[in-house]
């Protein structure tokens, strides 16, 4: 119930603790997620903004076709004005400019629908809206100041020679505004550009400065010239198909950008999540292991203590049991004719006793001993082993009339005490542990098994549940009553002690009333010493 009450202590500590680190994890991370859903959905929002201006510049470039050439006093052939260009198609626009293409006969007047339609366009497709002052100028002058320039040289054209002065000299003033608005817009789009707009504005700027210059001076009269109004026409179309190239590629690195922010951020949300949930594990393993390690060296200390107490404890209490052993031999041998038959047995049972403390304290002495000292390993052949531990055994042996077989054994990494400790405490439990009178049939033997060599002590003996599989590596803990089979429970757990001191391990199998097969394993040698 102890072990259980402290586990459970352990647990509830741990997760308060994680508890905590996840706390400090939503802390961290929470605030990323939602910057990083800002930036995504400002991106996102900006990405579909400016492709949705990308589908208006799509429009505008079909819609100016039909204003230059109207302008230019050419009917072009009625078609359809549908077709995906860049970007999603508009069925409002759609619509609207297949009702311009249809009412092209109307001269004039389907002139101005269709610059009033670049206006629309840009409406219904967020250009007007546009928060930057290079594309916002640069649709400003496709829009609205080179089609209000074209309109104008058209009606300077367009003029007989029946016109008055004073209205040619009007068209030629409103040419000239229109001009300088055009100059102004672009001049307003450049001011904070990084050179590219500026160099590829510049040719066509000139030029169309130069053509309206020479358009408006070689007006004779009331006539205007039809190579200057050819030389107008050209500039002013170069001009705004350069405009309308330079937003869209505005437009197109926005988009780049905006995409590469969003994948910046998302990746930047993942790799901080990354790191915090990494750093967070990685403190919460160091915290482990530091209370690993404290425990460790606080349950290192308190062995050595335990260990230095059974020993003190251990080698202090032989004294006081070797005195009771002698006086009570002393007064069974000095009263041995005024005790009756009940006296003498008591005393009989007395020493006994004192008899069996002292083997347990020598017991326990040997048990806190073990891996007290370094152990040095080296070859060690079985087989001696094996002889030293059945001479030591043969009086047990003859006197249970037991019969032990050993297969050859090989040369082990060990060390001789290890090896002879543990095959005296299995053959003497094998010896020990029989059916009343039953011949003991012991049977020793080992064979390789991967880099270690596994040793079996086979029995006939009363055998063992496999239920009580710890219980009988446990120290003091016994299965059998002490007065049917001597001992103190000590000699499979110091096996497993010292085994483990040596790198190898100890089990069984068994099945009661069937008899039993320990094996342990011992590290094999680099170089093994002949088969098993």
């Amino acid at each position: 119930m102890a072990s259980l009450g402290a586990r459970l202590s352990d647990l509830v500590v741990r997760l308060k603790r994680r508890r905590k680190l996840l706390l400090i994890a939503l802390a961290v991370l929470l605030p990323v997620f939602v910057l990083s859903g800002v930036v995504v959905h400002d991106s996102a929002s900006e990405i579909a903004f400016a492709e949705k201006e990308l589908s208006g510049t799509a429009y505008l470039r079909r819609t100016w076709n039909v204003v230059s050439v109207c302008d230019a006093w050419l009917v072009p052939a009625r078609s359809s004005f549908g077709g995906r260009g860049r970007g999603e198609t508009i069925p409002k626009l759609e619509a609207e400019g297949s009702r311009i293409l249809a009412d092209l006969s109307n001269g004039t007047a389907a002139c101005g629908k269709a610059r009033a339609f670049l206006r629309q366009i840009a409406d219904e497709t967020n250009l007007t809206l546009d928060p930057r002052s290079d594309t916002y100028y640069l649709m400003h002058a496709a829009v609205t100041d080179l089609p209000g320039l074209s309109s104008h040289a058209a009606d300077l054209a367009r003029r007989d020679r029946g016109a008055s002065a004073d209205a040619v000299q009007g068209d030629i003033s409103r040419i000239a505004e229109s001009a300088q608005a055009v100059e102004d817009s672009l001049n307003r789009a450049i001011q904070h550009d990084d050179g590219s707009l500026t160099a590829a504005l510049a040719l066509p700027s000139v030029t169309l400065s130069r053509a309206v210059s020479r358009y408006v001076s070689n007006t004779s009269g009331v006539v205007a010239s039809p190579a200057a109004a050819g030389e107008m026409r050209g500039a002013l179309d170069n001009l705004w198909v350069v405009s309308v190239d330079q937003l869209e590629r505005l437009l197109n690195l926005r988009i780049a950008q905006a995409r590469l922010k969003l994948w910046v951020s998302m990746v930047a949300a993942v790799l901080l999540s990354a790191g915090a949930l990494v750093g967070l594990i990685y403190y919460d393993l160091y915290v482990e292991r530091e209370e690993v390690m404290t425990l460790n060296a606080s349950l290192k200390q308190s062995n050595e203590e335990l260990e230095r107490f059974a020993y003190i404890c251990s080698h202090d209490m032989q004294e006081p049991v070797r005195m009771m052993n002698i006086y009570a031999a002393m007064l069974l041998e000095d009263s041995r004719e005024q005790l009756d038959e009940i006296g003498r047995r008591h005393l009989d049972y007395i020493a006994a006793n004192a008899r069996a403390m002292k083997q347990m304290i020598q017991d326990i002495l040997e048990f806190c001993r073990v891996g007290r000292d370094p152990v040095e390993l080296s070859e060690v052949d079985c087989n001696v082993v094996l002889e030293h531990v059945l001479e030591g055994l043969s009086p047990a042996i003859a006197a249970a009339s037991a019969r032990v077989v050993a297969d050859r054994l090989p040369v082990v990494t060990a060390t001789p005490t290890v090896i002879q400790a543990v095959l005296q405490n299995l053959i003497g439990n094998a010896v020990k542990f029989r059916h009343g009178d039953t011949r003991p049939d012991i049977r020793v033997s080992a064979r390789p098994e991967g880099h270690v060599w596994r040793f079996e002590v086979r029995d006939n003996g009363i055998g063992i549940d496999e239920a009580y599989r710890e219980e009988v590596f446990a120290v003091f803990r016994r299965l059998n009553r002490r007065d049917d089979y001597p001992g103190h429970g000590l000699g499979l757990s110091t096996c497993r002690k010292l085994l483990q001191m040596i790198g190898g391990t100890i089990d069984f199998t068994s099945k009661p009333g069937q008899g039993s097969v320990f094996y342990f394993t011992v590290p094999m040698l680099q170089r093994p010493h002949g088969p098993a």
